[in-house]
């Protein structure tokens, strides 16, 4: 079984997350990474290899891939080793109680009548996978992991503007097999040569996915 380890982030995974990150991007692009160490509504996953240093997380890919206790993502003591500890997948979740405050910090979108009403929100952020290691489910883990953060902390609605493309990671695909409704969706227009993702044709958009948290779910 392919085994995956979630743990919270360390002060020095700023630089390799940004370089996971901007790997997705146009050459020449950057990307400001906050840890949320220290903040209690912004909840940041990591994901790496399976032995060492977290806590193994070896659960399926399904609907809902595991529960979690308020501290889902945290990790005990580290273990120490020879393990490569290299970075693997990131995600995070922004806790809003105003619908405003999230439009705010959405990337795509700025109008608060795309976002349904609901009491708190769980915005989701900075969702990526390294470059050679998809199809391993770790965007599914860590955002099964998500899903019971948002749940202990009573979030109603998770939200997530998201950058759908023409390549085999593309979000979209995330979201529906976790039962996110994409609500609204606007092209994103460039020819297909300055897109990073898509072949002969952009098709990328800028899309709105919500899931409403049933009472008892995660």
């Amino acid at each position: 079984m392919d085994e995956i380890a979630i743990r919270d982030p360390r002060p020095g995974d700023a630089d390799e997350l940004e370089a996971l990150i901007t790997e997705h991007f146009s050459e020449g692009s950057s990307y400001g990474v906050d840890l949320g160490i220290g903040d209690p509504t912004y909840h940041v996953l990591v994901a790496v290899e399976g032995e060492g240093g977290a806590e193994p997380d070896v659960g399926g890919a399904g609907p809902d891939v595991g529960g979690a206790g308020p501290d889902a993502g945290g990790a005990g003591p580290d273990a120490g080793g020879d393990v490569d500890d290299s970075i693997l997948g990131v995600m995070a979740l922004r806790e809003f109680t105003d619908p405003g405050a999230v439009a705010d910090e959405m990337y795509f979108f700025d109008d608060p009548d795309l976002i349904p009403a609901a009491d708190r929100y769980g915005h989701l952020e900075m969702g990526y996978v390294r470059n050679g290691a998809t199809g391993r489910g770790i965007g599914s883990r860590l955002l099964g992991r998500l899903h019971g953060i948002g749940a202990e902390r009573g979030v109603d609605v998770l939200v997530a503007d998201s950058w759908y493309h023409g390549g085999a990671d593309s979000p979209e695909k995330l979201f529906d097999r976790h039962g996110y409704e994409t609500v609204h969706r606007e092209p994103i227009d460039r020819p297909a040569a300055e897109c990073p993702k898509c072949e002969v044709e952009c098709t990328c958009e800028a899309a709105l996915a919500v899931r409403r948290v049933e009472e008892g779910a995660q």
